[in-house]
């Protein structure tokens, strides 16, 4: 028999007087990001002003490159930044059995994280290639979602980066096909030349 549904907890948006800034906005959705769909508001405020608290350290959310991104800032005042990016459509809130609000992205905040994502992506590039340490490419990338490997090939390819062309062969063994395939895609728009892809029975998936 199955476990009964809990009944929702209540929720209440509380709005700041101002505007957030958009540095703001953009800690408050990559900081979502890193626990969507595993906590809500209190979850994103706790990583945005760095709390030490046991939660905080139990999960790890003090390695997030989010971690006390706003601790400048009270706990309250973050926690209304949150409630604006919901009430303007950045984040929506899911209730799971338990009841409890739970954080998501909205189409909007999505496509919004993606682009960040993608810089931040091209600015790890730029310091493993500088570092000459292209092999850091993987696993670094191994749990990055594939809707954001794949922009940060078309961004690559838009603003002509060759220069990231050896961090590019040293992530495309690892990669599945599809990844792979636009890979190379990359690597033949800038005129650099395809890879040949492992054979069968490599461990790579397709």
């Amino acid at each position: 028999m199955s476990r009964r549904r809990s009944p929702p907890i209540p929720v209440t948006l509380v709005l700041p007087a101002e505007r957030p800034t958009r540095e703001e906005i953009d800690a408050v959705l990559m900081a979502t990001d890193a626990i969507i769909g595993r906590a809500g508001r209190n979850g994103v405020t706790l990583i945005l002003h760095g709390s030490r608290s046991k939660k905080a350290l139990e999960w790890e959310w003090d390695r997030l490159p989010e971690y006390g991104a706003l601790e400048h800032l009270t706990a309250d005042q973050i926690a209304r930044k949150v409630d604006w990016c919901i009430h303007h459509r950045w984040l929506h809130l899911e209730h799971n059995r338990d009841g409890i609000p739970l954080l998501y992205h909205t189409e909007k905040g999505w496509e919004r994280v993606r682009q960040l994502w993608v810089e931040r992506l091209l600015g790890w590039f730029e310091g493993w290639l500088g570092a000459g340490h292209a092999e850091q490419v993987w696993p670094r990338l191994e749990t990055i979602n594939r809707d954001i490997k794949f922009l940060l090939l078309e961004t690559i390819e838009a603003r002509e980066r060759r220069d990231l062309a050896p961090v590019l062969r040293a992530w495309f063994p690892h990669e599945t096909r599809a990844v792979r395939t636009a890979i190379n895609h990359t690597l033949q728009t800038l005129g650099l030349g395809a890879l040949p892809h492992p054979e069968r029975g490599s461990g790579q998936q397709s």
